[in-house]
């Protein structure tokens, strides 16, 4: 069975693949993603775990198309392809990785799935890297926040209120104190401290372990005396750090300052 050969399915015949990585906003914009698909068709057909003529199949991708035409547009048939008998972790993989692809795909979905795929792979941070093409540290950052992050924390997520940096920065200044972690959360939203000040948070939080939250703030918004350089970059080099700062979820002063000290450093100015 080839990827390359399309089908008319019946949509009845179709249910969802647990191991879909999306669970947040399946439903989001369906009316617009509905319009153009009616307007232009299914550009892009939805993908089925297992062989044509094997019912009931399996979706792996595609699961908003797939509800656009079902809940939407209610038609009875949908395009699709097949992929074949893949195993759990397999079809794991690909969801995640068709999903990645998408800018629509909730931090949380991405981190629970990449979690998922972790434990799935005996814990191989390595062979995690080679199936999605994500760093080390990126893998570490999902597993990390999809394990300690509290459901508060999560919503601030999904809601975009908050970066996975901060909520990685609360975590470690709070040092295991998960009630201390939220409440620094929602003080840096109040006082929405500058990326010095973030960091000057995880520096005071992690050298006394008894200073309450709101101390911690307090004396991380005091003013500093800093060094500040201003630059001009070129558009190409303005979209190449937006979609760095995306990937890599780093705000453009801490990703253009690890830039610049990596290659001081490996030019021998910086030791």
């Amino acid at each position: 069975m080839s990827l390359d050969e399309i089908h008319e399915i019946d949509i009845g015949d179709i249910i969802i693949s647990k191991n879909n990585v999306r669970l947040h906003n399946q439903d989001k914009d369906l009316n617009e993603l509905a319009a153009s698909i009616k307007k232009h068709g299914l550009l892009q057909p939805v993908v089925l775990l297992g062989e044509y003529g094997k019912k009931p199949y399996e979706l792996i991708t595609g699961q908003r198309r797939f509800l656009a035409h079902q809940k939407i547009l209610k038609t009875k048939t949908i395009r699709a392809t097949f992929a074949g008998n893949l195993s759990k972790t397999q079809s794991a993989i690909r969801s995640i990785v068709e999903n990645m692809q998408r800018l629509d795909l909730e931090y949380i979905d991405i981190a629970r799935a990449i979690t998922d795929l972790y434990n799935k792979l005996n814990k191989d941070e390595q062979k995690v890297k080679q199936e999605t093409g994500l760093s080390v540290k990126k893998i570490r950052e999902y597993i990390l926040i999809d394990a300690q992050a509290t459901p508060k924390m999560k919503k601030l997520l999904k809601d975009k209120q908050v970066s996975p940096a901060d909520v990685k920065r609360v975590l470690r200044a709070a040092q295991g104190n998960i009630s201390k972690a939220e409440e620094l959360l929602d003080l840096m939203i109040r006082d929405n401290p500058n990326l010095h000040q973030k960091k000057r948070i995880v520096q005071y939080g992690e050298k006394d372990k008894t200073m309450p939250a709101n101390k911690i703030v307090e004396e991380a918004m005091k003013p500093h005396v800093e060094d500040n350089m201003m630059i001009s970059l070129s558009p190409e080099v303005k979209t190449a750090l937006k979609l760095a700062m995306d990937k890599l979820s780093m705000e453009a002063e801490e990703l253009a300052t690890k830039a610049l000290s990596d290659w001081l450093r490996s030019q021998g100015f910086l030791k």
